[in-house]
């Protein structure tokens, strides 16, 4: 049986709640929020509402310095939230157990489905809506880049990145699951791009 060990302290008033199991150690960390208490649905809000914003300016515009001035703020926005608001751990932290965040999240039972982390959940919301500009913006830009096939294994190579750095400085937690919802909504990002391309 695997024993998990929560650990909860205060740390510039967010919980830290590191899980150790037999296929590593997991930090779940809060700090990544800009809101003090949001645990996430803030930012998940804020990632729909530039989604939104972002698709809006795409449709309307066909100017590629447009393009490259969109793309170029949402990469500096994925690389604060993923690295540069991170709080540094004292030592790496992965979990290597597929869909073992989305099992920590939420569980179904006979009533449906039971929120178990409303954290975690949030967490799992914001990174498949992290990747979906992603997803949109790669065949916008890159003529090679005009099937699924050519997507999606960058959207797995593009979270790789981000997973391999946050192990490798300790500002987060390289995590299967990140893997998997990332390259989802790269997926996602994509099938929106090939259907506002055929109402076109």
């Amino acid at each position: 049986m695997v024993k998990s060990l929560y650990i909860i302290c205060q740390r510039k008033q967010t919980t830290m709640i590191l899980s150790n199991t037999t296929t590593g150690i997991r930090l779940y960390d809060p700090t990544w929020t800009i809101f003090p208490g949001s645990k996430g649905g803030a930012e998940v809000l804020m990632a729909i509402g530039f989604i939104l914003l972002s698709l809006i300016l795409l449709r309307l515009t066909k100017n590629r310095g447009v393009l490259w001035f969109i793309t170029a703020v949402y990469v500096f926005g994925v690389i604060y939230f993923t690295l540069l608001c991170r709080t540094r751990t004292p030592q790496p932290t992965y979990l290597l157990t597929p869909f073992q965040t989305v099992r920590n999240a939420v569980t179904w039972g006979d009533s449906g489905m039971v929120i178990l982390n409303r954290t975690n959940l949030y967490q799992l919301i914001a990174n498949v809506l992290m990747f979906l500009p992603y997803g949109y913006l790669l065949p916008k830009l890159f003529r090679p880049m005009k099937h699924w096939y050519a997507v999606l294994p960058l959207g797995l190579v593009g979270s790789g990145m981000i997973e391999v750095t946050q192990l490798l400085t300790h500002l987060g937690c390289f995590d299967v699951d990140d893997l998997i919802t990332n390259t989802l909504g790269a997926g996602l990002g994509y099938l929106i791009y090939r259907l506002l391309l055929r109402k076109s």
